[in-house]
C-alpha cells in the first residue's frame, strides 16, 4: 500500500530533517502518531481528518515549513487508497508547490510527492502526465531505494502506457522528459505564468550520481535553475533567485564558483554555441542582481564570465549598460556616462529606439548620482522626463518601465528631499506597476508580487500626502 511505502521515505528523511524542530509542531512526529493509529484501526475518514487538522493547526504566521511536504505526501496517498484521487492530486500539487518555494528543496521529499502525483493522474485517466510525472522520478528512486523500487515504478508506468492505448510504447527517457518540461517551464515563464514555470523547472530537474551521462545532467540542472531563478526575479524575490542563478553557476561550471573571478565552464558548454543562451542568461542576471545588492566583485566576475556568450546585439547591449552600471557602483561617473553613451550609439545605429531610450535614462541617473547636477533643476528634470520617454514607447517591457519610472521617482526624492516635482511620475510609476500585476498568468503570484513591490510607492504617496498637509514653516 503507498500509504505504507510512504511512511517509509518519512522515516528515512526524519533523521535529516534539519528545519522541523524549528516549527511548533514537528511533522515527522505527528506523523508517525498518525501511522500509528491508522496501523491499529483508525478508519479511513478519521485518518484523514487528523492530517486536515494538522495542516490546519500547524501553521504559523500564516504559513507552512517546507518540511511539511511529507503530510502532503501521505495525505495525498490516503486520500487515493479513500476513493477520492482527485483531491489526492489536489494535495500532491499543493506539496510540491510548498517545496519549490523553499529557499533550500528537499530533492527527496519532492520526488516522493511526484510519485503520490503520479497515481493519483493514473487514477484519473490521465496515463500521459502520470508517466511524465514519474519518469525522472524512477531514477530518483532506483539511486536512493535501490534498483527494485525503479523498475517496478517503470513497470507501473508501461502499464499507463498501455492503458493510454500506447501498445507498450518505450517511455520516454529521463533526459528527453526533462527537456520537454523545461521547454513548458520557459513558455510559461514567456507568458508570465511564474507559479508554473517554478513548478515544471523543478520537476525538469535530474537526479546526479546516476548513470546518466553528467554533461546532460550538468546544463539540464542549470537550465532549470536558470528559469527558477529568472521567474523568481520576476516575482521580486531577489534572495531566492540569487541562491538559484548561483547554483546554475555552480553547474555550468561543473565545481562551486568563487565568485570572485571569471569562471571556467565546462568543455561540453563551452564548445557548444547552441548552450550558450543558458550561461549568459545564468551569469547575466547575477550581475544585475549583484550591482543592484551592491556587491561589486561579483557584479564584475559574473560579467567578465557572461561577455563570451554575449552573442547577439541585444545582449551585447544590454552587456556595455551592465558594465556601465558596474562603473556607477565604483562612484567611476565618467566611465559610466561614457559607456552608456556608447550604448545608446550603438542602439541608435541598429535601429533600435527601445534600447536607445533606456541608455539615455542610465546617462542622467549616472548624471545626477555623480552630484554636479541640480536635482531640484533640470538635471532631476531630465532623470524624470528621460524614464517616461523609455515608459512611452509601445515595446517597452512593463517591468523595465516601472523601474525607470520608479528608480527616477526615488532619486529624485532622495535627493530633494521633496515629493512636489516627482509627485505625477509616481502615479505613472503606479499605473505601469499596476498594468504588471494585471499581466500575470497566476493570481497568486501577482498577489505574492504586489505585496512586495507596492511598499515604495505607498512610500511616496504617504510623504507627499504629508508635505501637502504640513503648514508652512
Amino acid at each position: 500500500m503507498r500509504f505504507f511505502r510512504a511512511l517509509a521515505v518519512a522515516s528515512l528523511l526524519a533523521g535529516s530533517a534539519g528545519s522541523a524542530t524549528a516549527h511548533h509542531v514537528d511533522p515527522f512526529e505527528v506523523v508517525q502518531q498518525i501511522y500509528e493509529k491508522f496501523k491499529n484501526g483508525a478508519s479511513y475518514p478519521e485518518t484523514r481528518a487528523m492530517f486536515s487538522r494538522l495542516l490546519r493547526d500547524a501553521a504559523h504566521d500564516g504559513k507552512l515549513d517546507a518540511d511539511f511536504g511529507i503530510v502532503y505526501a501521505m495525505y495525498s496517498d490516503l486520500t487515493r487508497y479513500d476513493g477520492n484521487p482527485a483531491f489526492a492530486l489536489q494535495l500532491a500539487d499543493e506539496g510540491l508547490a510548498l517545496l519549490v518555494n523553499a529557499p533550500q528543496p528537499d530533492e527527496d521529499m519532492k520526488n516522493s510527492l511526484l510519485v503520490s502525483r503520479a497515481y493519483a493522474l493514473a487514477e484519473l485517466g490521465r496515463y500521459q502526465e502520470a508517466i511524465d510525472s514519474v519518469t525522472i522520478t524512477a531514477v530518483w528512486m532506483g539511486e536512493r531505494f535501490g534498483e527494485k523500487n525503479r523498475t517496478d515504478l517503470e513497470a507501473a508506468a508501461k502499464g499507463w502506457a498501455e492503458a493510454a492505448g500506447a501498445g507498450g510504447a518505450s517511455l520516454p527517457s529521463a533526459v528527453q522528459l526533462s527537456v520537454d518540461l523545461l521547454n513548458k517551464a520557459q513558455d510559461a515563464y514567456d507568458r508570465q505564468d511564474t507559479q508554473s514555470a517554478i513548478m515544471l523547472a523543478s520537476r525538469g530537474m535530474l537526479p546526479e550520481g546516476t548513470n546518466l551521462e553528467k554533461a546532460s545532467v550538468a546544463f539540464q540542472n542549470a537550465r532549470a535553475q536558470m528559469i527558477l531563478g529568472t521567474a523568481y526575479a520576476f516575482e521580486g524575490r531577489g534572495a531566492l533567485a540569487m541562491t538559484a542563478l548561483r547554483r546554475a553557476a555552480d553547474l555550468l561550471a561543473g565545481e562551486p564558483w568563487d565568485g570572485k573571478s571569471k569562471a571556467q565552464l565546462l568543455a561540453a558548454i563551452r564548445d557548444d554555441r547552441n548552450t550558450w543562451n543558458v550561461p549568459w542568461s545564468v551569469f547575466s542576471q547575477i550581475a544585475g542582481l549583484a550591482s543592484a545588492a551592491g556587491q561589486i566583485e561579483l557584479s564584475a566576475a559574473a560579467l567578465d564570465t557572461a561577455e563570451e556568450f554575449a552573442t547577439s546585439p541585444d545582449n551585447r547591449f544590454l552587456l556595455l549598460s551592465q558594465r556601465a552600471a558596474l562603473a556607477l557602483g565604483r562612484d567611476d561617473f565618467a566611465g559610466a556616462q561614457k559607456t552608456f553613451a556608447d550604448a545608446e550609439a550603438q542602439a541608435l545605429a541598429s535601429g533600435d529606439a527601445r534600447n536607445a531610450a533606456l541608455s539615455r535614462f542610465y546617462s542622467a541617473v549616472a548624471k545626477l548620482q555623480a552630484g554636479d547636477g541640480d536635482p531640484a533643476g533640470p538635471d532631476g528634470e531630465a532623470v524624470l522626463k528621460a524614464a517616461t520617454a523609455y515608459a512611452d514607447l509601445p515595446d517597452a517591457a512593463l517591468q523595465n518601465a516601472e523601474y525607470a519610472l520608479a528608480t527616477a521617482v526615488r532619486m529624485v526624492v532622495d535627493k530633494t528631499g521633496s515629493t512636489a516635482a516627482a509627485m505625477p511620475y509616481a502615479r505613472r510609476a503606479f499605473e505601469v506597476f499596476r498594468q504588471r500585476q494585471q499581466a500575470y498568468a497566476n493570481y497568486d503570484a501577482a498577489q505574492e508580487s504586489g505585496r512586495r513591490s507596492s511598499r515604495r510607492f505607498l512610500e511616496v504617496f504617504i510623504g507627499g500626502a504629508y508635505d501637502e498637509a504640513k503648514p508652512p514653516q
